[in-house]
């Protein structure tokens, strides 16, 4: 199973100051559907994560945002 590392995402969100609740406006979700997202108990869409890329970190590659981690099943 694959989970996804969003701990780059903190990061980068952390340096520019914006919150999960600008992410979840954003993508027109709940922040609380957002904060699961971030902390890996919910999935991401793949055209969320391009989106916020888009939006928020032109910047950062999607792969550097969003990493992919092996888990054990």
């Amino acid at each position: 199973m694959i989970k996804i590392d969003c701990s780059n995402l903190n990061s980068e969100m952390k340096k520019k100051g914006i919150t999960p609740h600008e992410l979840a406006f954003l993508l027109g979700e709940k922040d609380e559907a957002i904060k699961a997202k971030i902390e890996g108990s919910s999935e991401w869409i793949y055209s969320e994560a391009v989106t916020i890329r888009d939006r928020l970190f032109p910047e950062c590659e999607l792969g550097y945002l969003f990493t992919e981690k092996e888990q054990d099943a």
